[in-house]
């Protein structure tokens, strides 16, 4: 009996000594968490391969860097891959750029450096001329819209020019447009207004300064009344401006006093014979007539596009240069009253003293 209580005691105490030697001492520290993932932007951001174009972009910006994983893509001039490419990033306006004459396209991106999803994706597209770039550009910027609509890109500093919209900034600057987007797809609306104005803009204006060529406009933009003009209300056309075969491209102004909405038109040309040349294509359609008094001859003629109302011009030729004023087809509609197109257009005396005006200071 007595062994047995021994065995039994020795038993209780190795299994006393074993729960001790499990049991954490107290006060011990708790287990280290897993080791952090680097940040994207640990190293200082990415390089771009593209020789050409790598100096004008910032490693880092905002919180995002060049993406360390590279995946920058050239088309074109100098590029790996093909200018045909480019139809699958620009989701079939492909031909809208080849018209413009792009020679060569940059795409690269920017990523977050606190880890989340959101990117900055630019796109650098570099024409055959500074005219053809900057046609682009209004054409993104005002297109076939109306420049004093509330969802109309507004303008910041950058470049020649430079506008932000909705989580997309356009940047204009001698042969070259950049294309500059913040994508978040956990983002609402708000968020997305509020994280692309705080990034994109600083963003367009480093790259702005970085970009070579001039920041003059093409001439015939350049040459357009400041006057009422409304904020970007610019659109270069690189043909037949007015909608009349044979005219050449030139550019269109958009402007506003009060409640009268008007365009001006410029068309720059080589030497005043080609000026005349245009005076006469104008003169011989439907209804034109010829104005006297204005400049080095003028016409007035009515214009139609598309399925919009038609409108009247008046263009009159000074040199080299032909100067035009008419109706803001976007305000107007099928059915007006003479009275509701008077409260929002100009009539013809003045317009025809609007002309006069302007082409007296030129």
């Amino acid at each position: 009996m007595m062994q047995r209580h021994a065995a039994f005691g020795s038993l209780l105490a190795l299994a006393l000594v074993s729960a001790c030697k499990n049991e954490e001492p107290r006060g011990a520290a708790p287990p280290p968490p897993p080791a952090a993932k680097p940040a994207a932007c640990a190293g200082g951001g990415g390089t771009l391969s593209d020789a050409q174009s790598a100096a004008f972009f910032p490693r880092t910006t905002g919180g995002f860097c060049l993406d360390p994983n590279g995946g920058d893509k050239t088309y074109g001039e100098g590029a790996s891959l093909p200018l045909d490419q480019i139809c699958d990033m620009f989701d079939g306006e492909c031909e809208i750029y080849k018209g413009f004459g792009v020679r060569r396209v940059v795409e690269l991106r920017y990523v977050d450096g606190s880890g989340s999803a959101a990117t900055i994706d630019v796109h650098l597209s570099k024409f055959g001329t500074t005219e053809g770039a900057y046609a682009m550009f209004t054409k993104r910027v005002v297109g076939d819209g109306d420049p004093a609509g509330e969802d109309t890109p507004r303008a910041i500093e950058g470049g020649g020019a430079a506008a932000l919209g909705l989580g997309t900034a356009y940047l204009w600057r001698g042969a070259h447009l950049a294309e500059i987007t913040y994508n978040d797809e956990a983002a609402a609306e708000p968020a997305i207004k509020a994280l692309g104005d705080k990034l994109l803009a600083p963003l367009v204006k480093e790259i702005g300064a970085k970009l070579p060529g001039e920041t003059a406009l093409p001439p015939a933009a350049a040459a357009l009344p400041e006057a009422n003009r409304l904020p970007l209300g610019v659109r270069v056309v690189t043909k037949d401006l007015l909608g009349i075969p044979s005219t050449g491209g030139g550019a269109f102004g958009y402007y506003k006093d009060g409640d009268k909405r008007y365009r001006f038109a410029v068309l720059v040309r080589v030497d005043e014979e080609q000026a005349k040349d245009v005076l006469a294509t104008l003169g011989k359609g439907p209804g034109a007539q010829k104005e006297k008094g204005i400049g080095d001859g003028a016409v007035r003629f009515m214009s139609k596009e598309g399925e919009a109302p038609a409108v009247e011009w008046i263009v009159a030729r000074t040199g080299s240069r032909l100067v035009g004023i008419g109706d803001e087809v976007r305000v107007l509609r099928s059915g007006m009253t003479a009275d509701e197109v008077g409260k929002v257009s100009l009539g013809k005396d003045e317009k025809t003293k609007r002309l006069k005006d302007v082409i007296a200071k030129k």
